[in-house]
């Protein structure tokens, strides 16, 4: 039997929305069953110690350059958030979270959430309401009822877990797969995961 592919992303990571576009390509030509696991990344790095790539010259050079070569292959778009790394994204993360019951509304909104963090002229600011609002206006989401599933104190429990998972299981970064106790960082590691579901 197939084991479960686990997807932990932060919607504050640009790599997580070229890792959302190649799970899905995935899920259209498989049927592995996939996890979806929102962590709070701020925490991950300061457990690890780790820096976003945009704090490192170097490293945000590359990304810039190497970001537009992932997103042609995966037939999406990406621009930078102007409010990148420096906004929290926990109340979208919660939210998602608290659309479990309906995979395919909570796959929507977090096709939304990527594609207003990354894709749109006009970037989603995570933490600022009316940004959130006009994004749940543009796509068809109640904007209270996200608030509300980003206040409840389960889905805030969940996130926790999550996180705190990850971290324990040596997350450093977003996105991160496990397939058992194997751990994949990065999207293209994929085919890799992919591999280790079945073994």
């Amino acid at each position: 039997m197939a084991k479960a592919l686990e997807f932990y992303f932060d919607y504050i990571s640009p790599y997580s929305h070229i890792a959302n576009a190649a799970v899905k390509q995935l899920k259209k030509h498989n049927d592995t069953p996939v996890e979806i696991k929102p962590m709070f990344l701020g925490a991950i790095m300061q457990g690890t110690g780790n820096r976003p790539p945009g704090m490192v010259p170097a490293k945000n050079t590359y990304m810039l350059a190497d970001l537009q070569r992932c997103a042609t292959r995966y037939g999406i778009t990406i621009r930078m958030n102007p409010y990148f790394p420096l906004v929290s994204t926990r109340d979208l993360l919660r939210a998602t979270i608290g659309l479990a019951d309906d995979p395919q509304e909570q796959q929507r909104f977090i096709d939304a959430c990527f594609s207003h963090m990354w894709e749109t002229p006009e970037a989603l600011k995570p933490d600022d309401d009316a940004s959130v609002k006009a994004m749940c206006d543009a796509e068809g989401f109640d904007f209270d009822e996200i608030k509300r599933l980003a206040a409840d104190e389960a889905n805030k429990a969940v996130m926790k877990e999550n996180t705190d998972s990850a971290l324990a299981r040596g997350a450093f970064g977003s996105p991160t797969f496990f397939v058992g106790d194997e751990m994949f960082f990065g999207h293209d590691r994929l085919d890799y995961a992919l591999a280790a579901v079945t073994a």
